[in-house]
């Protein structure tokens, strides 16, 4: 799958038995794709290979077993010398599980409430059995840390740490704000570490200023950190420190989009992933193979047309693929009639934006063909929306006029 990286501080991870050079502090998922292990995770009911494909944390391709953690999202967890991953729901290898015979028996599909319906003790054996070799993993093996819970007051609270959030807090400390900025990512910058053309480079090295101890007009940046929920004026935040109510007198809202979804055959076999995730993967070194294909969609970009001009053994094809050929990774991938061999697939389609907060505050939205749309960037008194959330495409120039509306 790709040829060895050059590490700066290289660890070693396991996984499943096997050492995995690694970076220290990278997403788990990535030292594994780059070390050519893509099929990471079992889905959990027919028990089909799955990889990751977002590396956002919005699927569940990269699920794993870490340090005795059921369910990790292994694209937002870093690794560290000695981390232990194993594939979940499995019954003898994850190359080879057992349990995949389910898939063979019944390829239509299966509703196993209705197998053997009516029949005296038959059905309740099937359920029994099905509830055994479905799911997504099993307890940990100890208690976590307990965290204790508590409510704050900020006065500037941006979320996510995207172009138009940085750009956000920037404004907003210029102003003399104090801000604190939060993602629930291992690094800051958003898609703006997936633009290999430099647009944002200007942008991501100001930020880079402002977070310094040191700095003039300091933000106070929080990783690995969710924003999980809005309720009137109150904001749930969830990090390493444990969960907390915070309310601030501005609340900025600059969670981006998600990446388009195409549906074809195939679409969730390990190597399909969106277009975003691959430029990501390419940034950090990661080799996707020598036969990688782009499929730009109709609205989509502008990630593929980027691949297509920074990497090398990319194939940019317009068009929407008809299926995605392959069952551990991807090998082939058909548009119509035609087949070409392929070593990951990157579907470049229309983002969506990541509307779900904004509701929750009160947002206005209006539905397009890609997904929801906030129309009205000043939700509320005190909160505001910016950046692709409200429609803006990902050019510097885009993101300065939305963020604009904090003046």
């Amino acid at each position: 799958m790709s040829a060895p990286r050059e590490l700066r501080d290289p660890v070693t991870i396991r996984f499943d038995g096997d050492d995995v050079r690694a970076e220290r502090g990278e997403p788990i998922a990535a030292a594994l794709v780059g070390a050519g292990k893509l099929a990471i995770a079992r889905s959990p009911k027919f028990h089909r290979p799955r990889g990751p494909s977002c590396f956002r944390a919005a699927c569940d391709g990269c699920l794993a077993r870490v340090d005795g953690v059921p369910n990790v999202m292994t694209c937002l967890h870093p690794c560290a010398d000695g981390t232990v991953i194993e594939a979940q729901n499995t019954l003898g290898s994850r190359e080879i599980d057992l349990l995949r015979v389910t898939d063979w028996f019944f390829p239509q599909g299966m509703n196993h409430h209705e197998l053997f319906a009516g029949v005296p003790g038959v059905q309740q054996v099937m359920q029994a059995f099905a509830r055994r070799v479905a799911g997504l993993g099993k307890i940990p093996e100890k208690a976590g840390e307990k965290h204790t819970a508590r409510r704050r007051e900020v006065d500037a609270l941006v979320i996510g740490t995207g172009p138009s959030g940085m750009s956000a807090a920037i404004a907003l400390a210029d102003r003399g704000r104090a801000v604190e900025i939060v993602d629930d990512a291992l690094e800051a910058g958003g898609s703006a570490t997936a633009t290999l053309d430099g647009r944002f480079d200007d942008l991501v090295s100001k930020f880079a200023e402002y977070i310094q101890k040191d700095a003039k007009k300091p933000l106070k940046l929080r990783l690995r950190t969710t924003a999980a929920g809005i309720y009137g004026d109150d904001v749930l935040v969830v990090g390493p420190e444990g969960a907390e109510i915070v309310r601030c007198a501005t609340l900025v809202l600059a969670t981006g989009a998600h990446d388009g979804v195409l549906a074809f055959e195939g679409n969730d076999v390990p190597g399909v992933m969106s277009a975003r995730a691959g430029a990501w993967l390419v940034r950090r070194g990661v080799s996707l193979g020598d036969k990688v294909v782009v499929a730009v969609a109709e609205g989509g970009g502008p990630f593929g047309e980027i691949l297509a001009k920074r990497a090398k053994n990319v194939t940019l094809v317009a068009g929407d693929p008809t299926e995605a050929i392959g069952s551990s990774r991807v090998k082939k991938v058909a548009f119509g009639k035609k087949e070409i061999p392929a070593t990951a697939l990157l579907v470049d389609a229309p983002r969506a934006p990541a509307y779900e907060l904004a509701e929750q505050a009160g947002a206005k939205l209006e539905h397009e063909p890609r997904g929801y749309v906030v129309r009205s960037p000043k939700i509320r008194d005190g909160i505001f929306a910016v950046g692709e959330l409200t429609g803006a495409a990902l050019t510097p120039k885009e993101i300065a006029r939305s963020v604009s509306v904090l003046d």
